[in-house]
């Protein structure tokens, strides 16, 4: 970084152009968002590691949805970005959304990458998410607060990945994740393995008890969700994800949702989403203010 700023960042794209900040999901590097930088690569990209994940510093407790939009605010002051795009996959997909609802002055326009439809089950087993450990950790963090056990727990995960990068490479391809034919693009997000952190869970479990459909109900910019129909999951969940997408459009006409048949990582296993994402930040921002 050019700067002690706590906010790791990495640019993409011209310096000086019309800005866009990428925020990645739990346990990725902001450079998850260089396949999506790619497609818009006339617009700066600020692909940002998440508060206290890899890279950047955590936020002071106690982590609220204010402290969090403070956080986004503080990194646009010192880069002196007065509006930008906003584009977040799943938990930074939360993050960002969070800052388009407390701050909508600084937010042109939203892309959510299979997040703010839903809220995070009380009780799941699925990979990514918290898991059914949840409810305890989430008790445990407000009577005593994360940082307390940061003496016991300094990271939940290794900071440097344990498999050679060809290894993880592979490993993504097998599970269908990334299934685009370009791969310098995924080996760029793999490079780096950020480690979970106290931080990083306390801003998990923020995400836990969060009701995203609420935040995004009431945004006021264009919003693109593209939000996967999960189709490996039951018929019950998928009738569950529909109604949940029918139900933030109609609460919020600016919401555009286009489902992807696919798993969570919607702007890998789809390669048309890059350009949809791309469309939609040049479309906000012929938009009138």
């Amino acid at each position: 970084m050019a700067d002690e700023s706590p906010v790791y960042e990495e640019l993409a794209g011209p310096d000086g152009a019309e800005p866009v900040v990428f925020l990645p999901g739990a346990g990725w590097p902001g450079a998850e968002g260089l396949v999506l930088a790619a497609a818009a690569s006339d617009r700066q990209w600020h692909l940002l590691d998440l508060p206290g994940y890899g890279r950047s510093a955590g936020i002071a407790p106690p982590l609220t949805e204010p402290a969090l939009a403070d956080w986004l605010s503080a990194y646009a002051d010192r880069r002196h970005l007065a509006r930008v795009h906003v584009v977040g996959h799943s938990l930074g997909g939360y993050v960002g959304l969070v800052w388009a609802r407390y701050c909508p002055d600084r937010v042109a326009s939203l892309a959510l990458l299979d997040t703010g439809h839903l809220r995070l089950p009380r009780l799941t087993s699925q990979p990514g998410a918290v898991g059914y450990l949840a409810p305890l950790l989430s008790g445990i963090e407000r009577l005593v607060g994360m940082r307390r056990l940061a003496g016991r727990l300094p990271a939940l995960t290794d900071p440097e990945p344990t498999q050679p990068l060809e290894e993880r490479v592979s490993a993504i391809r097998a599970r269908g994740w990334y299934p685009l034919a370009d791969d310098q693009y995924l080996r760029a997000a793999l490079a780096y393995e950020p480690a979970m952190t106290v931080d990083a869970l306390s801003l998990s479990l923020r995400l836990y008890r969060a009701h995203p459909p609420r935040l995004l109900a009431h945004v006021s910019m264009p919003t693109l969700l593209v939000y996967s129909t999960r189709p490996r999951a039951s018929d019950t969940e998928q009738r569950g994800v529909a109604r949940a997408v029918a139900r933030v459009c109609q609460a919020n006409p600016l919401v555009t949702a286009v489902p992807v048949n696919g798993g969570h990582y919607v702007h890998w296993v789809d390669p048309t989403v890059p350009d949809r994402v791309a469309a939609h930040i040049r479309q906000a921002a012929r938009r009138p203010d």
